[in-house]
Order: C-alpha cells, then sequence, then structure tokens
C-alpha cells in the first residue's frame, strides 16, 4: 500500500514527464526518418535491361546530397528505392527533389563491361545524367535510358 501513496502523491506533471521519460528510454513508434515508397521501372530503348540486373538507380537529394537512397535494378528493370538509416535499409526515401544515377554492378567484369556499353556513360553521374525523381510520386517512376 505505502508505494501506491507515494505514487498518488506525485502531481501529475511529474508523473507526466516520467511516463515521456521512460517511453523515450524503451522507444515507440516508428524510428527514423519519415519516408514515401518509391518504386520504378528502368527502360533500355533499344536494349536488354536484363544487362543492367544487378546494378543500382542512386538517388541524391538536390538539397543535401549526403541524403541518398538506392535500389537494385531486377531483371524485369524494376526497383524500389530504400534509405539507409542508423545501420539499417528504411523503405522509401525522403520528402524532395533527387538527381538520379545509375551505378553498375562491379562483382562481374563481363557483365559490367556488357552494362557499360549498354547505356550512355552519363547516366553514371549525378551531374550528366538529367534524371530528376519528386519524392512524394503519385505515380512509380520511369526512367528511360538510351544507349550510346
Amino acid at each position: 500500500m505505502q508505494s501506491y501513496w507515494k505514487w498518488s502523491a506525485v502531481n501529475g506533471r511529474t508523473r507526466l514527464v516520467l511516463i515521456l521519460a521512460l517511453l523515450s528510454i524503451l522507444g515507440c513508434g516508428r524510428g527514423g526518418p519519415r519516408t514515401h515508397s518509391i518504386k520504378g521501372k528502368v527502360e533500355l530503348a533499344s536494349g536488354d535491361v536484363k544487362l543492367l540486373a544487378g546494378s543500382f538507380v542512386e538517388a541524391a537529394l538536390i538539397s543535401d546530397s549526403n541524403v541518398r537512397s538506392s535500389g537494385v535494378i531486377q531483371p524485369d528493370g524494376s526497383f524500389k528505392l530504400g534509405t539507409l538509416h542508423a545501420g539499417s535499409v528504411v523503405n522509401g526515401a525522403g520528402e524532395g527533389k533527387y538527381q538520379v544515377r545509375i551505378l553498375l554492378a562491379d562483382d562481374d567484369n563481363q557483365a559490367y563491361r556488357q552494362a557499360a556499353t549498354a547505356i550512355a556513360p552519363r547516366f553514371l553521374d549525378f551531374k550528366t545524367s538529367g534524371l530528376f525523381i519528386d519524392v512524394p510520386s503519385s505515380a512509380d517512376v520511369t526512367i528511360e535510358l538510351s544507349p550510346r
């Protein structure tokens, strides 16, 4: 009974502060930045998009190029962006306008060479790609690439 009386003697404001402190220590809700799901498809004009499978679509926030999201290009050209936050990948990307580039997978030299010849080199650099994504997006994103 005595512990009940000690707790009841604590005023409402102090109780609220104690509860909020406890919740912040234990954590509650979803952590990390607010993100929006971004799905899309890479299309390769006059070429086979399968050559880009395993490569990445990388997006850098224009207002802060340190904020980046990326997604693996699947054999059908589809991708889904994720953002690294506090050591884990969060689905989607934060709000804003992003510059986009393609990062070619380099784990297989022959596949790398084939992918590199399938697209123009300008798509490998943010400054020259001419590719942008607005987040949030009301529709799936289409990234059109052309050969050399």
